[in-house]
């Protein structure tokens, strides 16, 4: 016999609600958070497939940062000088938005800066001429003096960023979501949506429900709901147990950002390398691709030099949204229905600028 729903939560809990955001990351946190603060009399639903929020925003290194000189000479043959400019840009604004909004106490933010390293000296090369010439631009566009400097860190030729810092990713989405409740934004966890039409979605247990308006923000996984042109990507991050001595404190990029590494401590959290087998990391299921896992391994004997008898404490796996040009998709898919997805690897960075600017869509 079909479950039938009380009047108490027809009338308190199963209302149509004004607004309802699908996904419960940064992006879509972000967007129930502004749009009720925009809009305090609006009633606003956030619902998420997991027990916590799935796909990046509780299951990324903890970077705060705008990106390395090789990624920005990588992206920059693809997209061309505005297009990555503005990118920057965005990330750099993102991430004061979110500093001011969450707290740096709140989330541990340290500014430790950042550290490329390099062992191919033909591209340390390349990127040493641009330092100039990428702080003249920064300087220009975002009033930044003298962001990257040349260095040398554990022997190793380096640029230093210093506007670059680190992050607790889970004190970041806890202490967002507590404010969401404060707010009066009720939480639905564990609900799986499987349609989604103007004025109606449809979750897999077959509840339906009839909000004004919806944002989906599930960025990896939202091909699951609507095809637009966001590809999943697997990242693999480890954090190892404590090791004495530890010598690389701060955050750290390798090989155009593929390769990323900082400090917890007296641990050492390791992602990346998705570079290595990306055609197979290029899917939305969880798990761990041995290949990348051990190059990451090899890469920390043989690149970070760890100690013979170091051991990964803690291993996992999120699901990233690429678009081709690594610009977001923030966009109107039928009457009603709006998108946020496809944040490239960037959702801490750019995760609350994107929300914003789907919020005054909404409007």
């Amino acid at each position: 016999m079909e479950k039938q729903h009380s009047f108490w939560e027809r009338e308190e809990w199963l209302k149509p609600p004004d607004l309802l955001v699908i996904g419960g990351g940064i992006v879509g946190a972000s967007t129930a958070l502004f749009y009720k603060t925009e809009f305090p009399e609006h009633d606003v639903v956030l619902v998420d497939k997991g027990i916590t929020p799935e796909g990046a925003s509780t299951r990324n290194a903890g970077f705060s940062c705008i990106g390395s000189i090789s990624e920005h000479l990588a992206d920059l043959k693809i997209s061309g000088e505005d297009t990555v400019f503005r990118r920057i840009e965005r990330r750099w604004y993102g991430l004061q938005l979110l500093r001011n909004a969450i707290g740096d106490e709140v989330m541990d933010y340290l500014n430790t800066g950042g550290y490329e390293i390099f062992k191919d000296e033909e591209l340390y090369s390349e990127c040493a001429d641009k330092i100039i010439w990428f702080n003249q631009k920064l300087e220009e566009k975002l009033g930044l003096e003298s962001v990257y400097t040349e260095t040398v860190f554990e022997g190793y030729p380096a640029i230093f960023n210093r506007v670059e810092g680190a992050i607790n990713s889970g004190k970041l989405m806890r202490t967002l979501h507590e404010r969401l409740s404060k707010m009066g934004i009720r939480t639905w966890w564990n609900s799986r949506v499987a349609k989604v039409e103007t004025g109606s979605v449809t979750f897999e247990n077959g509840f339906q429900i009839n909000p004004k308006k919806t944002v989906i923000a599930i960025n990896g996984f939202v091909q699951r709901l609507e095809q637009i042109s966001v590809k999943p990507a697997r990242g693999f991050v480890f954090v190892t147990k404590p090791i004495p001595g530890m010598k690389w404190k701060g955050t750290f990029h390798y090989d155009e950002g593929y390769v990323y590494f900082r400090n917890i401590g007296d641990r050492l959290l390791l992602g990346g390398g998705r570079n290595v087998a990306k055609d197979e990391e290029t899917t939305d299921q969880f798990g761990t691709n041995q290949k990348i896992r051990d190059y990451l391994i090899q890469f920390a004997n043989e690149t970070l030099n760890l100690p013979d008898n170091w051991e990964i404490d803690v291993e996992w796996s999120g699901i990233m949204g690429m678009t081709e040009n690594k610009e977001p998709i923030m966009k109107e898919l039928k009457p009603g229905v709006w998108a946020a997805a496809g944040l490239s690897g960037m959702g801490i960075a750019i995760g609350m600028q994107v929300a914003r600017e789907v919020v005054l869509e909404l409007g």
